[in-house]
């Protein structure tokens, strides 16, 4: 069984029943035609994001192994300074995650902070209905909470492992001392010198 924090299967398999949902609402609702044409491609997508991350949460398996072999260890040495960029770039695309207002900056904060290996297959346009029109509804579902809720929460961030150019974070939100979201692994790696988030 892989290393999963208490909880995080149980959210994939959420998301899984959530996104679903969508597909069958969509399909259902055929009349409006262009609706029904661009969620089941947003849905299908989050599903396959949905599926790598639970593959990423159980870093070092088997089935992780190739997609991180595709890329060689690096002789990169974890100093505090790259530590606190990492954490701070973790708490960034939260916050980006929970902007009320969906700016460019926002965005592309998000995208460009995503893995160019990542990018590379995902277009801005269907990454932004991935995220807000599907895994953000989640989480406000799954969670009980309003979005302004969410923007109140305490987020804590903690570097679980690292081997290079790879590292986990682990996520967790809370208000009030209650967790309301997680703990949840998220896979980054250093790509040119900068670190992305990396779920592909």
């Amino acid at each position: 069984m892989c290393p999963i924090p208490p909880g995080l299967c149980v959210v994939n398999d959420s998301l899984c029943d959530f996104l679903l949902k969508k597909r069958a609402t969509a399909n259902a609702n055929s009349d409006l035609r262009g609706n029904a044409m661009i969620l089941p491609r947003i849905v299908s997508l989050s599903i396959i994001m949905v599926l790598l991350l639970t593959i990423a949460a159980c870093g070092g398996g088997k089935a992780a192994a190739p997609r991180r072999g595709s890329l060689p260890q690096t002789n990169i040495q974890l100093d505090s300074a790259m530590k606190a960029e990492l954490l701070a770039l973790a708490n960034n695309r939260d916050e980006w995650f929970l902007a009320s207002d969906i700016t460019t900056e926002a965005l592309e904060g998000l995208y460009d902070s995503w893995s160019v290996i990542c990018r590379n297959e995902t277009s801005l346009a269907d990454y932004k209905g991935a995220v807000y029109e599907v895994v953000r509804p989640w989480v406000l579902e799954m969670t009980k909470m309003e979005l302004k809720e969410l923007q109140g929460t305490d987020r804590y961030y903690n570097l679980e492992s690292w081997t290079s150019p790879w590292a986990y974070v682990e996520q967790t939100w809370k208000l009030d001392d209650k967790i309301v979201f997680g703990p949840q692994l998220q896979l980054y790696l250093i790509e040119s010198g900068a670190w992305r988030y990396h779920d592909c």
